[in-house]
């Protein structure tokens, strides 16, 4: 009877191992017949141009004007895997006169993943190798947000001959404060995310719990179509954890590597950027609409609200210094999300005009 019992059990499992077998196997091959089809449809888009870096490619998306009167090159922040389609959104004016190149770090966009460690100054050679054999000279005018401000700084401290300028979009705050440095991710987890990103997954999971991967508002239906297919391409992978598990190190390494110089910059303040009420009520309402877009729930206000003389303080004791350890960099309050590009791209247009105007003026 015990035997039989067992017996059952052991059926059971038996029967559920290949069920879960089987599910696994139907993801998988979904997940990689989707991969090339939405490859296929951002190459004939014109998002795929790979560029040999060595052991792997890195994607170039470059648009506008070949001989612009100034190159810009976009550096996506920690996650944001579809920084072309944002930055085409953000630089269409500007692409009218100038030449607008996204060159994805190892991971990311269209970019090969690797098991490199991509430290510092590993991404910043291969960004600057993937345009040399692309045939985009310097100079370069930056265009950074959040992580990616760490490799910018890196890059204008150790090469500023080929820096013309740099627009940190709210980019990581650097500081010798540890504090303030990110919060490195687990290498457990990353390790199963990774394999649970391989195995088709995330991409069921996305499918249920997300409407699209970005905001709607003031995206066309093509580019909400080719954003979705660029963060589904690499979500979880070896760069990108290792990028995870490494952001205090990152962030140290390029902060303790600055270099001081006559370089334009500006940066400017988004979540460190609120003077008044009214500056947060817009942000939440923004917030508020794509949360209910994609299906997500707002994250709860503090009672308490936004601590204006904290902000301050943190500009004045955390930001201010490493702005000026940079060298001539000045800084820009345009208080809203952390990807303030989305909420208020004419506003960051503006900025980006003024700069280039400056620039130009002081070349005269």
């Amino acid at each position: 009877m015990k035997s039989e019992k067992s017996n059952r059990v052991k059926k059971v499992l038996a029967i559920m191992a290949c069920i879960m077998i089987l599910f696994l196997a139907i993801t998988f091959v979904i997940h990689r017949i989707l991969l090339s089809k939405e490859k296929q449809m951002l190459t004939e888009a014109g998002y795929y141009n790979p560029v040999s870096v060595g052991d792997y490619s890195l994607n170039v998306h470059d648009f506008g004007i070949q001989n612009g009167k100034h190159t810009f090159v976009g550096l996506s922040g920690k996650g944001v895997f579809d920084y072309s389609v944002r930055m085409e959104r953000l630089m269409g004016g500007l692409a009218e006169e100038n030449r607008i190149v996204i060159v994805d770090r190892a991971g990311y966009g269209l970019s090969d993943d690797t098991k490199e460690p991509q430290t510092v100054e590993r991404v910043v050679d291969h960004y600057r190798t993937a345009l040399k054999n692309a045939g985009i000279e310097a100079p370069y005018i930056l265009l950074p947000h959040s992580l990616g401000g760490a490799y910018a700084t890196y890059w204008v401290s150790q090469y500023p001959e080929e820096i013309e300028g740099v627009i940190f979009l709210a980019g990581t705050q650097l500081s010798d404060n540890p504090d303030i440095a990110l919060e490195d991710g687990s290498a457990f987890e990353n390790r199963f995310a990774i394999a649970a990103n391989q195995m088709g997954l995330v991409r069921l999971a996305k499918s249920f719990l997300l409407k699209t991967v970005i905001p709607g508002m003031n995206y066309s239906d093509e580019q909400r179509k080719y954003s979705e297919a660029l963060n589904l391409h690499h979500t979880f992978n070896h760069a990108f954890c290792y990028e995870d598990e490494h952001m205090n190190e990152i962030c140290n390494t390029a902060y303790h590597a600055i270099k001081p110089n006559d370089v334009p910059k500006v940066y400017i303040c988004s979540s460190w950027g609120f003077q008044s009420g009214q500056e947060i009520d817009e942000m939440l309402a923004w917030d508020k609409q794509e949360c209910e877009f994609t299906g997500r729930k707002q994250p709860k206000f503090p009672e308490s609200g936004y601590d204006m003389d904290m902000l301050q303080k943190l500009r004045d004791t955390e930001l201010q210094p490493y702005l000026d350890k940079m060298g001539n960099c000045e800084l820009v309050l345009l208080p809203g999300i952390h990807c303030i590009y989305d909420q208020r791209p004419d506003n960051v247009a503006e900025i980006i005009s003024d700069f280039l105007e400056r620039i130009e003026e002081q070349t005269e």
